[in-house]
């Protein structure tokens, strides 16, 4: 499965049979959607909904739930979203199987997470998870609390400052999420993160995958 970024919490990933967009709202940021009529729309909040990219979608799925798309296996938890009040789920928490392979994208969900999200992202292979904070969704502190309940073996940030997309609320940038976290920032950030095989994803302990915005 290939893994690319795109800015805010907006991601595609790429297997031989089946394209999958996570989160595409960026015309509504001043981007240009890269939703097409091959691909499979999903969003994580329905505030996030963008329906230029709806309606060119082959697929779009706001729900929780599973499903079967191409060659993929997904299972979306609903779950508190970052500003709900208590007892408010209005976020989908989405995890994308392939094979015996997972990447789980969380959105910009509350930091007090379920006990059903907890599992659902406990040992994923791949967690994409914001970082931008300033009160719009996780900040450093937040995202490295889950990094260390979910264990993943590989974490991609998201939503974070740096790139040219126009933010609705500001975000704090990549390396202030660096300064809070235990985790080590790459030397370098690289493409397409390509999750192809066991040894992307050895065991030990979680590292950084830092993608380039595109």
């Amino acid at each position: 499965m290939d893994i690319e970024f795109f800015g805010a919490n907006c991601v595609r990933l790429k297997t031989k049979e089946t394209t999958i967009v996570v989160d595409d709202n960026l015309s509504l940021m001043g981007g240009k959607t890269i939703t097409t009529d091959k691909t499979s729309l999903f969003y994580t909040n329905k505030m996030l909904v963008d329906q230029s990219a709806k309606s060119k979608a082959r697929l779009t799925i706001e729900t929780a739930g599973e499903f079967e798309v191409g060659d993929l296996t997904v299972t979306g938890q609903q779950t508190r979203g970052h500003m709900d009040e208590k007892d408010i789920e209005s976020a989908t928490v989405f995890q994308f199987m392939s094979g015996t392979q997972t990447v789980t994208v969380l959105g910009h969900v509350h930091p007090d997470l379920s006990k059903e999200v907890v599992e659902l992202i406990g040992g994923t292979d791949v967690l994409m998870i914001p970082v931008g904070g300033n009160g719009y969704t996780l900040d450093g502190v937040a995202a490295s609390s889950i990094v260390r309940k979910a264990e993943p073996a590989v974490v991609i940030p998201t939503y974070y400052n740096g790139g040219k997309l126009q933010f609705e609320v500001p975000a704090q940038t990549l390396e202030e999420f660096f300064k809070i976290s235990a985790l080590s920032q790459p030397e370098e950030s690289v493409d397409v993160f390509k999750l192809s095989k066991a040894s992307d994803v050895e065991s030990g302990s979680t590292k950084v995958v830092v993608l380039k915005a595109k």
